[in-house]
């Protein structure tokens, strides 16, 4: 190979790495910014609970008359209605009935169902057709029954899985949890239970 040759190898290998190491520090070429991932808001964020039962009247020497609240947080949720699906102990509770409250202004009762002898609930309300979805904290129903006995016994009344808030601008149930309730008839406290057991999935 002749000295030529070698010279014209040599000044292309040296040329090669000076264009190398050009781009590698050339400041008109930064490196891209990391990407920063957001995690994404759940749209689930309504909360139904139960709040503290009271004894209203006595309809007769052996039961009493109870007014149950029905409470909602929404979050952002732009509520447009509720499907309240729950259980109760017919052996105990008994002249069971569900009534809005003016969560909703013009509430809507889109179904009623009790059934007295499962202890079954199924009460679904909502908007009037030309209202707009509701958010805040509120009393959203009332549930009112009757104790079969005067004798202090404990019981409880739950929401079923196919419980569900519906909100403007979304095609799922946006509620988050609901909370269950046990208490004692024949006395006014009560100790709401803080177990979640209505998670959408």
């Amino acid at each position: 190979m002749s000295k030529r040759t070698l010279f014209l190898i040599f000044a292309l290998f040296v040329i090669t790495f000076v264009l190398l190491i050009i781009t590698l520090y050339n400041p008109s070429n930064p490196k891209p910014a990391p990407i920063v991932t957001v995690p994404k808001e759940s749209v689930e964020q309504t909360i139904l609970s139960f709040g503290q039962p009271v004894a209203t009247s006595s309809s007769s020497v052996t039961s009493l008359t109870y007014s149950l609240p029905i409470t909602i947080t929404t979050g952002k949720n732009k509520v447009t209605a509720v499907q309240l699906e729950m259980q109760y102990d017919p052996q105990v509770l008994t002249n069971v009935s569900i009534t809005p409250s003016v969560f909703f202004k013009n509430p809507e009762i889109l179904l009623s169902q009790i059934d007295e002898k499962t202890g079954r609930i199924t009460y679904a309300f909502g908007v009037g057709l030309k209202d707009q979805g509701v958010t805040g904290e509120a009393v959203i129903a009332t549930l009112s029954f009757e104790a079969k006995t005067a004798t202090p016994r404990e019981t409880s009344i739950l929401f079923l899985p196919k419980t569900l808030v519906t909100a403007e601008g979304l095609n799922q149930s946006v509620l988050k949890q609901a909370n269950n309730i046990q208490f004692t008839i024949g006395e006014i406290t009560s100790t709401p239970s803080a177990t979640p057991v209505v998670e959408p999935n």
